[in-house]
């Protein structure tokens, strides 16, 4: 893997927090590997919706992009691999396409606003997680339909957002500034998951890696180009 702006920064400043918890959890393996048990290394203290959204605003998309992909998705010690596009309007419009070997195993997923839709469901929803972790592939901020407690807390000098969901389940941002390193997922002490970003010299996402230990699956997208736009035609963003 290329040493970026973001991982020699990282270096110079010690261990973060999501690379310790990387380490515990063994994610530098080709598989993914069984949960750990997540680092007691910070503080957290409750805010408010507002001043999360506050602190999460500077990784908001700043323009409309076209995003070529490669991705390559692990489950059971078998791999799947293949090519895709991403094109992302602000403030909440997200459409991605994926497509397996030689075209087959076509599907796509639209976050627009409030609404949401797959086709075929079943291959997006085995493939890809949740919609605000797929944000947050994109190095974006975003938080599920439903938010128990927002949460602010640092460690070496990051800050961490974290948002709780009903039912106990943690997602932790750890970002350098305002750029989002990566996330990590746990219930209680044991880490279930957990998403690492690497950034090229110009500060954007080049690789994202999300590992599921609960689904015991691994899903990496590979960010091979970038095209600004001015938008996109209507009928990108509607179901067929």
């Amino acid at each position: 893997m290329r040493r970026t702006a973001a991982s020699s920064l990282a270096a110079s400043s010690g261990c973060s927090y999501l690379a310790l918890v990387a380490w515990l959890a063994g994610a530098a393996g080709c598989r993914p590997a069984a949960p750990a048990v997540a680092p007691d290394v910070a503080s957290f203290g409750a805010v408010t919706a507002e001043a999360f959204s506050v602190l999460a605003a500077p990784s908001q998309p700043a323009g409309s992009e076209f995003l070529s992909l490669r991705w390559r998705f692990t489950e059971a010690g078998s791999s799947v691999s293949g090519r895709g596009a991403a094109r992302v309007t602000p403030p909440d419009s997200l459409r991605i396409d994926v497509r397996g070997p030689l075209g087959f195993g076509r599907g796509a997923l639209v976050l627009a606003g409030d609404s949401v839709w797959a086709n075929p469901e079943d291959l997006v929803r085995q493939v890809l997680p949740g919609r605000f972790m797929v944000w947050a592939m994109l190095g974006v901020v975003r938080t599920p339909d439903e938010v128990e407690r927002y949460e602010v807390g640092d460690a070496d000098g990051r800050r961490l957002l974290r948002l709780v969901e009903p039912g106990g389940r943690a997602t932790t941002f750890e970002l350098s500034g305002d750029i989002v390193l990566g996330a990590v997922q746990s219930r209680g002490d044991t880490v279930v998951g957990r998403l690492m970003l690497v950034r090229g010299a110009d500060g954007q996402v080049v690789r994202a890696d999300a590992q599921d230990f609960e689904r015991r699956v691994r899903l990496v997208f590979d960010i091979t180009g970038r095209t600004p736009s001015g938008g996109f035609p209507a009928g990108v963003w509607r179901r067929p």
